[in-house]
């Protein structure tokens, strides 16, 4: 029985795309939905930069990434909290960019976190299904919580 699961977004049934709620520091609750593509071809999970403004923890840090061809400059950050179903990640180490065009507003959730899951993914029942493996998140922090790695633009 998986972990949690989560409905496609059928009017986008060319990707995967199904809701989440953020973990509000300031308000003390979960957001209201957000949008989160499963991005099978990135490493890296990115964040709009606005949410992440809001929902996650701002790093010192900021590193070159590609999103779509195009050269960005990210700020590394932690999204504290993102409840899936019933199901709640903790600490998830993200970039955060300011997206134009349709994935304003989204996540673009990368392999970092994707890699922790054994999925299903059903069109007929557009439907996501996942176990997660917390200790598989372990790689990307160091012994102080401090963020090993991401995948540099090259």
């Amino acid at each position: 029985m998986p972990n949690f699961s989560a409905d496609l977004d059928q009017d986008r049934l060319h990707r995967y795309i199904f809701p989440v709620q953020l973990w509000d520091k300031a308000r003390k609750k979960f957001s209201d939905n957000v949008d989160v593509l499963f991005d099978t071809g990135a490493f890296n999970t990115v964040i709009h930069k606005p949410l992440a403004l809001k929902y996650a923890t701002m790093l010192n840090g900021t590193m070159p990434i590609a999103i779509g061809g195009y050269k960005l400059i990210a700020n590394i950050c932690i999204i504290q909290q993102m409840r899936i179903d019933n199901h709640i990640l903790h600490k998830i180490a993200a970039l955060a960019v300011p997206f134009t065009g349709e994935l304003k507003g989204h996540i673009l959730l990368g392999a970092n976190v994707i890699n922790n899951w054994e999925v299903t993914l059903s069109r007929q029942k557009h439907r996501l299904s996942a176990n997660e493996d917390v200790s598989a998140y372990r790689h990307i922090f160091n012994a102080k919580g401090q963020i090993m790695s991401f995948q540099e633009l090259e």
